[in-house]
């Protein structure tokens, strides 16, 4: 309590009877009291989490309220990799449109390979993806997360317990039918080992994946972000992805023709990394968030400009 009045610039009997009002007004207890401090009760982190993306929202709109990108108006045609939509679509979606309120967003959530192509044929504007070697569209790499082994609830599956790569190779599996992604991952990771996988399911549904796993009928190599509420319920459990351990990676990416000034295509790429750099720092998305100033060197450093 004492740190956060400092951070506010208020007194800290002031912040705590404030906090007192607020328990008063809900009805529950938000903070335990301990020896080294306090802490959140179970009802006070559902609560801080149920508020933490509209105060963000709200803290943006405020930022940006001033700013001549607030008044644009135009639609903006965004596209988010399936996995990612999983996670941080609420949390994304809602930045932008706190960020330029004047906007209207046209969402597309699919495969890299389909986001790509609608960024190539000028339907989608900009778009979170894996990396493509592909000099038609620029791409700025944002973050990486770990790849683990997914099972349905009657496996032995242990998140304490890893299971090696040629161990994963013996299972059948249900894979992305897109060829980049994790998928291209794990083919490579088998090919260094000279091995095969058994890829007995191939979709880009994650819904269809998770139920297939689900009932038994295969395994799953995914991120703990795509599976968080099922592991949390029981209903799907995993183990680590061990010799060689897994990840995979997505950045912003955005067409040649993007039709977009510059410092609108800036300013949205800006919002989109804040955005996922809270995600991982408060733990809602487990990923690594990467250097803003490191470039994927197959791309030049910033999209074209129309204006």
């Amino acid at each position: 309590m004492t740190r956060a009045a400092s951070v506010l610039g208020i007194a800290q009997p002031a912040l705590s009877r404030q906090m007192r009002l607020l328990e008063e007004n809900l009805g529950v207890v938000l903070f335990r009291r301990t020896s080294r401090g306090v802490e959140l009760t179970e009802e006070g982190e559902r609560f801080r989490a149920s508020t933490a993306a509209p105060l963000r929202q709200l803290e943006l709109a405020f930022h940006y309220a001033g700013s001549p990108l607030a008044r644009i108006e135009r639609a903006l045609r965004f596209g988010m990799h399936t996995t990612v939509a999983n996670v941080a679509g609420t949390a994304l979606v809602g930045g932008l449109s706190a960020a330029f309120p004047r906007m209207s967003f046209d969402v597309t959530v699919g495969s890299t390979d389909h986001l790509v192509e609608g960024m190539i044929k000028g339907a989608i504007d900009t778009a979170i993806i894996n990396p493509v070697p592909d000099d038609r569209v620029f791409y700025r790499e944002m973050l990486a997360e770990g790849l683990v082994v997914v099972g349905g609830p009657t496996t032995a599956l242990r998140s304490d317990h890893p299971i090696e790569f040629l161990e994963l190779a013996q299972l059948p599996l249900v894979m992305p039918a897109s060829p980049t992604g994790i998928g291209k991952t794990v083919e490579n990771a088998a090919l260094r080992l000279k091995t095969t996988i058994d890829s007995r399911f191939a979709t880009d549904s994650l819904q269809l994946a998770k139920e297939l796993i689900h009932a038994g009928h295969a395994y799953g190599v995914l991120p703990v972000s795509a599976c968080a509420a099922e592991f949390q319920t029981g209903w799907l459990c995993y183990a680590p992805l061990s010799q060689p351990e897994l990840s995979q990676q997505f950045g912003v990416a955005a067409s040649r023709q993007l039709d977009l000034p510059r410092e609108v295509a800036t300013k949205i790429g800006d919002v989109i990394r804040e955005e996922v750099a809270q995600l991982t720092r408060s733990g809602a998305w487990p990923a690594v968030f990467l250097s803003p100033n490191r470039w994927n060197p197959n791309f030049p450093d910033q999209p074209p400009s129309s204006g």
